[in-house]
């Protein structure tokens, strides 16, 4: 199944054949989310992951493993494939302080006068904001310095003027957008969000230019096909649910469709060879 939140969400279940699972769930499930708590995916999983419980009949507990994704995607891959660990694998705004722009043309121009003058928080090169801002530095030929931090001091970082600019989710720097402490430039979803509809998308400055970030709920390989099964037809229904999905708009999740695990597989492909091609772009170093 696949879901398009900010900008786009992808929840899915891959499903190996594998022999069927006898009475599953009958014990609590794990849901490995590879960042600190207090993000996007640690706050989506969680809004999820209380409705799933009740579903399932068993407990969903989420468990932080913070760093660049590397941590957690391991502990999942090691795990035994008997359906009860998966992982929560993630748009993002850009936003800023003190600059006397009210536009991203406008910080466009300031940054070329100004190399290496202005400085962005990020979570990190390796995630999607991280990227987002190499990217836009590559797309215009600015040069700005890329701070990445953990949890949310970047953005209080930026409110305070220690850094210029903010690349984030919504969920990280909603509150101090509504309150004047930080302006949001633009959105790098393929269309304006309903809650921020005066903040103009990144492509409306630069055509083409867009990222969509996803979330992907993953199991080990081996894992029992009744547990798949069951996992995506509860995640079909949550998410579209008329009580979850509001409280995840209001988080700047968007539900974007629904579908089996196989449209999984293609979107999955297409990602990969979009995204290779980023690191390829950024030359990005593995660790």
């Amino acid at each position: 199944m696949r879901y398009g939140f900010l900008p786009l969400i992808a929840a899915l279940v891959l499903t190996p054949d594998v022999a069927s699972a006898q009475s599953w769930p009958s014990r609590p499930i794990r849901m490995i989310v590879p960042q600190a708590a207090g993000g996007t995916p640690d706050i989506v999983a969680r809004v999820i992951s209380g409705r799933l419980s009740r579903e399932l009949g068993q407990q969903v507990l989420v468990e932080n493993r913070a760093g660049d994704g590397t941590i957690g995607s391991q502990a999942v891959a090691r795990a035994a494939p008997d359906g009860y660990t998966y992982l929560f694998a993630p748009a993002s705004v850009l936003a800023i302080t003190e600059l006397n722009v009210n536009a991203l043309a406008e910080l466009i121009t300031l940054a070329k006068a100004n190399p290496d003058k202005l400085a962005f928080a990020s979570p990190g090169l390796r995630t999607l904001p991280g990227m987002l801002g190499e990217m836009l530095k590559i797309r215009t030929g600015i040069s700005l310095l890329q701070v990445p931090y953990k949890g949310a001091q970047g953005v209080q970082d930026t409110v305070a003027g220690r850094t210029q600019l903010t690349i984030q989710g919504v969920p990280a720097i909603a509150a101090v957008v509504q309150r004047g402490q930080l302006r949001a430039l633009a959105v790098s979803s393929p269309r304006r969000l309903p809650e921020l509809p005066e903040v103009p998308t990144l492509a409306e400055t630069l055509p083409g230019f867009e990222f969509n970030g996803w979330f992907a709920v993953v199991a080990p390989l081996g894992t029992p096909r009744d547990a798949i099964q069951r996992m995506n037809l509860e995640f079909n229904r949550i998410l579209l649910d008329g009580e979850i999905e509001p409280r995840l708009r209001a988080l700047g999740v968007y539900t974007e469709g629904t579908g089996p695990p196989e449209e999984i597989d293609a979107f999955l492909k297409r990602e990969r060879a979009f995204w290779s091609g980023v690191v390829r772009e950024l030359r990005i170093e593995p660790e």
